[in-house]
């Protein structure tokens, strides 16, 4: 039985990795031996005479001249295998340093060897194969490829191939949240921030390769303890878990001439000017009326709080509300839901992911920020909004974070607060990084320009 020819060549480099393989010394000869191979090529070894065709080729060094480049690729044309040889070979280990240091080019050497500006990995002009890094390769690495190519067993070096696959997947459809489990990763960051807001709505089943995320006994969101905060969606790196969008319904409206109202509040427009660079959120409102809204109005939760007397909590949406409804029910007498109905003609623009559950037309921060991010926002004039519906509460006391909620509504179960008005934001940082604002939202940026820029449209 014939054996397998191995060649062994080298470009640019400290041929490391050939010394590793020769230093192997009787250890070389008796694996050849025993996986069937014959080295046919290796000036290391005084074996100089090339082949006209190889079953394997291993190449250590980057690609330094043209030169190189049509060697390697008549190589490649008489290799049916070809492995790259540590770090130089695979990814350009330290010859490609180069790139970071000027230097000029001898005009005196001829075009034909004419060294390249910055030392190539031989994986950017030819197809490899197989790749063993290091600097230098592992030996023992290598006696263990040429086993397994010694045994014909073919593969996808890399290749996402196991003797198991996951076979359960979790799928769980909302009115308004809907988790993707073919797309989790189960990475743990939405179980993260569920519990850190107090909730532990979401975790994990099963073990091993069928781990998966998903809801107690998986049922719908709304069947669940779930507040709606949507930042399970903001928090999820893939896209495993996503809101109910009503973008695609508002726009087939407004394409049919639908005249529809616009109900934004003030946290959207200040994190819409941070992310898309503008100066004036008049420009912000006029870009919305040039996408054919009829009128934007700047709205807060808080228009629909009567004249309060005795001590009140204000759940300024859905998600503090329940919140409170599912874990601190005793404190429900004290709760006062400032959200307002609205009419088939009225968007709302929010912050807020579980605003959805209240209206059938909520448009997210993110949702609308894909309305606007095509349109020269910057270049437009400022317009004043159509009309601005603000309540300053007097008085009024804010808790902030799943923290700052525990805290305060513990302190009026103990007795040690009686009276006032008490606004409770169960978000980190509040409505400002709510669910359904943007991911690119610099928490400072979005805060300046709302108490600066877009306070100005507040005092209208």
């Amino acid at each position: 039985m014939s054996k397998l020819t191995v060649g062994i060549y080298s470009l640019g480099g400290c041929e490391g990795c050939r010394h590793e393989i020769v230093n192997l010394g009787e250890e070389l000869f008796k694996a050849m031996e025993e996986y069937g191979f014959k080295i046919v090529y290796e000036p290391l070894l005084g074996l100089r005479n090339e082949a006209n065709y190889y079953d394997v080729v291993f190449i250590e060094g980057v690609v330094g001249s043209k030169e190189d480049v049509v060697r390697i690729r008549k190589i490649r044309e008489k290799a049916k295998i070809v492995v790259a040889l540590g770090s130089c070979s695979y990814l350009g280990g330290i010859p490609s340093a180069k790139r970071f240091i000027e230097t000029k080019m001898d005009t005196t050497i001829t075009e034909d060897i004419r060294p390249l500006q910055v030392p190539q990995p031989i994986t950017k002009y030819i197809k490899v194969d197989y790749w063993l890094r290091g600097c230098p390769i592992n030996k023992h690495e290598f006696l263990e490829l040429l086993k397994i190519l010694s045994s014909n067993l073919w593969y996808r070096q890399g290749e996402r191939r196991f003797e198991y696959t996951r076979e359960y997947i979790a799928y769980v459809k909302g009115k308004v949240l809907t988790l993707h489990g073919d797309k989790c990763i189960v990475c743990g960051r939405c179980i993260g921030i569920c519990k850190e807001i107090g909730v532990s709505v979401l975790g994990t089943v099963f073990r091993g390769i069928n781990v998966a995320v998903t809801t107690p006994f998986n049922e719908p969101f709304e069947k669940t303890n779930c507040i709606h905060c949507g930042l399970c969606t903001l928090y999820c790196p893939v896209g495993a878990i996503t809101y109910r969008e009503d973008l695609t319904k508002v726009q087939e409206l407004l394409s049919k001439g639908k005249e529809l109202k616009l109900f934004i509040e003030p946290e959207v427009i200040a994190a819409l000017m941070s992310v898309l660079k503008v100066d004036d959120p008049g420009k912000i409102i006029n870009a919305l009326k040039i996408l054919g809204f009829s009128r934007v109005i700047l709205w807060s939760p808080m228009n629909n709080v009567r004249d309060l007397k005795e001590l009140t909590i204000i759940t300024p949406s859905e998600a503090e509300y329940l919140y409170i409804k599912y874990f601190h029910k005793d404190m429900l007498k004290h709760v006062v839901k400032p959200s307002g109905s609205f009419n088939n003609d009225e968007v709302v623009a929010t912050p807020c992911v579980a605003r959805k559950l209240e209206h059938d037309l909520v448009l997210t921060t993110r949702e609308l920020y894909r309305l606007l991010v095509k349109i020269p926002v910057n270049y437009l004039n400022s317009t004043l909004p159509n009309e601005v519906r603000l309540k300053n509460i007097p008085g009024m006391v804010k808790a902030i974070g799943a923290y700052e909620v525990r805290g305060i509504l513990d302190a009026i179960r103990r007795g040690y607060v009686k009276e006032g008005t008490i606004t409770v934001y169960i978000c980190p940082e509040g409505c400002i990084m709510g669910g359904g604002q943007l991911y690119t939202s610099v928490l400072k940026d979005v805060k300046d320009i709302l108490t600066s820029k877009v306070a100005t449209l507040m005092k209208l």
